[in-house]
């Protein structure tokens, strides 16, 4: 088998072994979501005297959320790789790191975005708020894998401390505040009731792809020392 067709069958197996682990435990889906949804009845109760405010805050109601989620859900998923060590098994595997990295990348996202799926329903329901233009979903898309990408650096890079549940947080929120911002700041512009020309947001657009791509890049040739370290 060649190396192209080699990575990809260790990253199927990869994923796949996040998806089973995750359909017997349902912990990492479980966890985001009930804090996801705690977290939209405090933001509603604490406003509901104000449902404007609600709706003119209501992307970045959202991007808190899934930020503080997705941090519960990253910690949850290195800690399950921690339990019985099968990240020992992978280490002294004839595995290129590059592909952990992608595979937890991967596995992450398609949780979040799992809760995202249940979660944006809830935001269109509470602001009256077009979170269901394909745009804006696709904003959303973009940014989630930003952040997962830096997630998956910060959260290998901490797992093996004691304090790893604190500098998870401390580490990630400042490092994907840029591709938040901007994510944030596109969605908010598709909030009207008319939509913007592209070439208004496509700055944006712009912004986010490119976190994307430099966190992407920066795992899959760092990986290796990070691990390793």
């Amino acid at each position: 088998m060649n190396r192209s067709g080699l990575f990809w069958t260790q990253l199927r197996a990869l994923v796949w072994k996040d998806l089973q682990i995750e359909r017997h435990t349902k912990q990492s889906i479980g966890i985001m979501l009930m804090f996801a949804i705690v977290a939209v009845v405090t933001f509603n109760f604490a406003l509901e005297n104000n449902l404007g405010a609600v709706r003119e805050v209501a992307g970045g109601l959202l991007w808190v959320t899934i930020l503080l989620a997705g941090t519960l859900g990253l910690n949850r998923s290195f800690a399950s790789e921690l339990e019985n060590r099968p990240i020992d098994a992978m280490l002294i595997a004839p595995m290129d790191r590059s592909t952990m990295f992608m595979g937890k990348v991967i596995s992450v996202s398609l949780f979040t975005l799992a809760m995202e799926l249940i979660l944006i329903p809830v935001f269109i329901a509470i602001s009256n708020k077009p979170f269901y233009r394909p745009e804006v979903l696709l904003l959303i898309t973009l940014g989630t894998i930003g952040y997962v990408a830096a997630g998956v650096l910060v959260s290998s890079m901490a797992v093996q401390t004691r304090a790893n549940y604190v500098l998870v947080p401390v580490l990630l929120l400042p490092l994907s505040l840029p591709v938040v911002l901007a994510a944030a700041t596109g969605v908010a512009q598709y909030m009207g009731l008319n939509k913007p020309p592209f070439a208004d947001v496509s700055a944006t657009f712009a912004l986010v792809i490119a976190y994307d791509l430099l966190m992407l890049a920066a795992g899959l040739f760092t990986y290796n020392y990070v691990v390793e370290e």
